[in-house]
């Protein structure tokens, strides 16, 4: 894929309700590909003022734009969406490994060809990171408390479902259907430390079986510098 049509997942995480203006303004962009789930907001208490992501529901977008889009887009964003503005709301972009030709095609067409990326290096490219944990429904708490002792500020709750081999009725190796997926923005710095510190209280040797792992961050908008 050439590099101006590189592919992007833009994540956007607002207060519930808030997410048809987003998709309101991707859509100006020529960015119709974008999927609305709905989740919930945690942080620290000493930051519920400031942040505005305390125990409130949220609406998640996900969304697939070319590289090109972002440099433009981003400032709007901020501006339309008061993520300048503490609480406001999240977007951050995550690099994709791959795509299929017919989407990536689909959503270069559409999209307004803005002008071509920035380049990053990949220093750049991982200053931030996602930590993303999958765990058994009502381990979020055991994640949270151990990510924020390790210095997470806060994060966005998921529900979801296992798919796949042994959830038929009765099967030895079955799980529990019902998954939270948990997502914590962390610098690279802080990232080590959560990871295990999440991993001890509810890995995949726990009896919440999370699975952990972690995505490299190109930008951050509506939150201070992380830690």
């Amino acid at each position: 894929m050439r590099a101006e049509a590189r592919i992007r997942l833009l994540v956007t995480i607002l207060d519930r309700g808030r997410g048809d203006r987003a998709a309101e303004l991707f859509a100006s962009y020529g960015l119709p590909l974008h999927y609305a789930v709905p989740g919930r907001g945690t942080a620290n208490s000493e930051l519920l003022d400031y942040l505005g992501l305390g125990e409130t529901e949220k609406d998640v977008l996900l969304t697939l734009a070319p590289g090109y889009t972002i440099s433009a887009l981003l400032p709007e964003a901020v501006e339309r969406l008061g993520l300048a503005a503490p609480g406001r709301g999240i977007l951050f972009t995550l690099p994709m490994s791959a795509v299929s030709r017919t989407v990536a095609d689909y959503v270069s067409t559409q999209a307004h060809r803005i002008g071509p990326e920035r380049e990053q290096s990949m220093d750049e490219q991982r200053k931030d990171h996602l930590i993303v944990a999958v765990v058994d429904g009502g381990g979020t708490d055991q994640v949270m408390a151990a990510a924020k002792e390790a210095g997470a500020r806060g994060g966005t709750i998921l529900h979801g479902r296992r798919v796949g081999e042994g959830e038929e009725k009765g099967a030895e190796s079955a799980v529990h259907p019902e998954k939270d997926v948990i997502f914590i923005l962390t610098s690279r710095g802080s990232l080590p430390s959560i990871l295990e510190a999440v991993d001890r209280a509810a890995g995949i040797s726990t009896q919440h079986r999370g699975v952990l792992f972690s995505l490299p961050v190109e930008e951050v908008r509506g939150l201070p510098r992380l830690g």
